[in-house]
């Protein structure tokens, strides 16, 4: 089948250049005009006529408080008036700023002047105003002086003649002279009358001087309001001519604009037009292409369907053959490592010996590669889920390094383990299954490239942002380093950093590929730093949100108080394990009762307790039959009380024991850590962990057995002591019903009591007997043969027996 083409044709290219083309031409050529009418619209004189117009407003506000202040004639409204004045020079001068024009800058200043001129008038007019008010006082003197000379027969114009106004100046004369020569004869009679005449006379003429006096100021008075009502009118005209001036101009720029504008409107037109003429070619052509090539898409999206559905079928059917072939390879290969195991146990020279081991490590390097090609299958699929569950990484670190430790255990190699301090005490919320799968192959790879020297493991916080720390994990090794060019090569799948790397050390080449998709899953990275020949550090960098639930517990732990006492109930058919938990909590103030059955407890259901600690894999009841015993009423003392889970196996996640029920899952062999991790959020225990220090995983000095965990278990040796005495009795019980039967040829009884002994044996880190007692377990559900059994049986006898004189001759020293 020919394959599409993945280009874009040159001219699908082609046609969208020249729309782009005549777009930006277009474009640019609008932004033009509208940066030129929008400088138009910005011009100055527009600014200088408003201005203008305001000024004139201001001018008549002005005036308006001027003849306030001549009506009133009081001192502050003249001093308004007088501030009113300043607020035009201020804006006469903020205009002449904005002029360039000489002659409108003069006439400006003409206007400045005549209301500097404007003001003094007004002054003196309001001053002529209040002393005009005098002539009233001199009008009633005189009014009083005519009422005298009446009283003494005089007569005036006004006794004669009723409107003497409407008179003309002769009969005036006539009539005054008359009245002048009345009054000197009706005077002469009066006794005593000269002198008072005289006094009187003389009054009246001082009188009516001063009349003239006022009536000569009130004529300046008028001249000055009409020299008044003139400036203004020449302020008003000087105005007027400026606004003329300035409108004319505007006039002027207006036409030029719209001539302007006119010839843009065209020109824009044009382009427009031209554009649009253009612009229709291209989408004629455009669409000319798009219907030509949309039937060789359609054709090709047939094919592509075709090719995509054969590639799905292809991938489901390879992911298929991964699960078949994984499943299939695991369970002979577990047998042929079990087998192998016990083989190295019987009497065999050096180079049966040899082959044993080759066919151990052999059947170990097919099954990783299997998990591996499964691991990956899901991967290239998109099948692989990440999970969010709560988990401390600080725990998951040390489980992980513990556990190294005892897989490499023949190495002469030390582990660190260091953690931030940043990171105590942190719980999580991420997939600690994948993030224990990353780690664990870059510390499985240090242990491979590393022959002697050190490895360690640090986990700092680079970056802490609201509730999402930023974590780099980081393993170190003295190894055999990587040279730079072949640093990125690793990442690849089936893919080694050597030619000669699987000849030597082995691999499938995939751990490293499937590490750092696993890290992008997680949101992180993975990277690596190395020198050839000195080591390498590879860094696994991932956010880490944090557990909003333990965060919440934690916060009440502070204000709840702790009870001083709880009461445990615990169900495990392994007395060595009862007797350990018991010992634990007497150490943790908590009473405990333990039944090796389910039986054994019913006939005592008054008990009260505050929690339940159960195995699930028991001969009698499993733990889920008890859960349902007690959710099902069965036992009167149980009011919802946690039940925590116990087990050795690995069949069901720990989400799956949730779902049903549990408070919580325990994987044997855990830790003291583990068990006060569990019971913390419960009841608020407030118990310090003791996790142990970086040096803790250094090679054990002891080959059968590692009994740091018990440790930190119980902490004392008399404890330790009191569990290994019930261990002791329990192991030769269990001989005892492995005898029989093998005898019997009991595969259920077989399997069951192997499962029981492994809880202990891996609490002890007996080496040589776990394997032994796993490879029994899964035996028993193929059912194997008597001689099988029996050959199992004899292996787990003769290094049972070892482990027990190991271990007390250890007691026996320490006593």
């Amino acid at each position: 089948m020919n394959k599409p083409k993945n280009q874009f044709p040159l001219k699908i290219i082609f046609s969208y250049l020249v729309l782009g083309a005549i777009a930006v031409v277009v474009s640019y050529f609008l932004y033009t005009e509208y940066k030129n009418n929008l400088s138009a619209a910005n011009d100055p004189e527009t600014a200088k006529i408003i201005e203008t117009g305001t000024l004139i407003n201001d001018v008549y506000e002005t005036d308006s408080f001027s003849r306030i202040a001549l009506l009133t004639k009081k001192e502050e409204d003249f001093d308004t008036y007088l501030q009113k004045t300043e607020a035009l020079y201020e804006k006469i001068d903020e205009l002449k700023r904005r002029i360039s024009d000489t002659s409108q800058i003069k006439q400006l200043d003409s206007v400045k002047k005549l209301l500097a001129l404007k003001s003094d008038n007004i002054e003196e007019l309001r001053i002529f105003k209040l002393i005009s008010e005098q002539d009233t006082s001199f009008d009633d003197i005189l009014r009083e002086f005519k009422n005298v000379h009446r009283a003494a027969g005089a007569m005036y114009l006004e006794d004669m003649v009723k409107k003497p106004w409407k008179l003309n100046p002769r009969e005036r004369r006539i009539y005054q002279d008359f009245i002048d020569y009345f009054n000197r004869n009706v005077l002469d009679t009066v006794v005593g009358s000269p002198k008072m005449d005289t006094l009187i006379k003389m009054s009246r003429n001082i009188v009516l001087q001063i009349k003239r006096q006022n009536f000569r100021a009130r004529k300046e008075l008028q001249e000055k309001e009409n020299e008044l009502l003139q400036n203004e009118l020449e302020v008003s005209s000087q105005l007027r001519n400026i606004i003329t001036d300035f409108d004319e101009k505007m006039n002027l720029n207006n036409a030029i604009a719209r001539s302007e504008r006119l010839a843009s409107e065209a020109r824009t037109d044009k382009i427009l037009r031209l554009a649009g003429i253009l612009g229709a070619l291209v989408m004629v052509f455009f669409s000319y292409l798009i219907v030509t090539d949309f039937f060789k898409t359609e054709k090709y999206k047939k094919r592509l369907r075709e090719e995509k559905e054969y590639s799905e079928d292809l991938l489901k059917s390879r992911e298929q053959l991964m699960a078949t072939v994984s499943h299939d390879l695991k369970t002979p290969l577990n047998t042929i490592v079990g087998y192998s195991e016990l083989f190295t146990h019987t009497e065999l020279n050096e180079k049966q010996e040899n082959y044993a081991n080759q066919i151990a490590s052999s059947a170990h390097f097919i099954s990783k590669m299997a998990d591996d090609l499964l691991d990956f299958s899901k991967l290239e699929a998109g099948k692989l889920v990440i999970e969010h569950v709560s988990f401390s990484l600080e725990k998951l670190l040390h489980q992980i390094a513990k556990a190294a430790k005892d897989m490499h255990i023949q190495k002469p190699v030390d582990l660190h383990l260091y953690i931030d301090e940043a990171l105590h005490g942190q719980w999580f919320e991420s997939d600690p299954l994948r993030i224990q799968q990353v780690v664990n192959n870059l510390v499985s790879n240090a242990y491979k490239f590393t022959d002697s020297g050190r490895i360690q493991i640090t986990a700092n916080l680079l970056k802490k942002k609201k509730d999402v720390y930023r974590v780099e994990l980081a393993v170190t090794d003295s190894g055999i380093g990587i040279s730079e060019e072949k640093q990125q090569l690793i990442f690849k799948e089936f893919t080694q950093a050597e030619k000669d790397t699987f000849q030597r050390f082995g691999g499938s080449g995939l751990g490293l590929a499937i590490s750092k998709k696993i890290s992008q899953l997680l949101g992180g990275s993975l990277k690596v730093k190395s020198t050839l020949g000195e080591g390498s550090t590879f860094f696994f960098t991932l956010p880490l949100p944090v557990s909003t639930k333990v965060q919440h517990q934690e916060k009440m732990m502070s204000i709840t108080p702790v009870r001083s006492s709880l009461n445990a109930l615990i169900f495990d058919d392994d007395p060595a394990m009862l007797a350990l938990l018991k010992e634990l909590f007497e150490q943790m103030n908590i009473n405990a009762n333990g039944f090796t059955s389910f039986h054994e407890f019913k006939k005592k259901t008054s008990l009260d307790f505050d929690f339940v600690l159960t195995d699930i894999e028991m001969p009698d009841h499993t733990g889920f039959e008890i859960l349902e015993a007690l959710k099902g009423g069965t036992v009167a003392s149980y009011k919802q009380q946690p039940v925590i889970a116990m087990t050795g196996t690995k069949k069901m996640a720990h989400k799956e024991y949730l779902d049903v029920g549990f408070t919580d899952m325990l994987q044997k062999p855990f830790s003291k850590n583990q068990l006060i991790a569990a019971l913390s959020p419960l009841f608020l225990l407030k118990i310090e962990s003791n996790l142990p220090a970086l040096e803790v995983f250094k090679n054990p000095s002891h080959e059968l057995f590692d009994l740091s965990f018990m440790h930190s278990f119980l902490g004392s040796d008399e404890g330790l002591n009191d569990v290994l005495a019930i261990f002791y009795q329990q192991s030769e019980d269990d001989l005892v019903t492995l005898r029989e039967a093998v005898q019997e040829e009991d595969h259920e009884v077989f399997g069951a009591t192997a499962h029981r002994m492994l809880t202990m044996c891996r609490q002890l880190g007996a080496k040589r007997v776990v394997p032994v007692l796993e490879t029994m377990e899964h035996a028993a559900q193929e059912d194997p043969s008597a001689s099988e059994m029996e050959s199992l049986f004899v292996s787990l006898k003769i290094e049972l027996e070892k482990l027990l004189s190991g271990l007390k001759g250890r007691s026996a020293a320490t006593a």
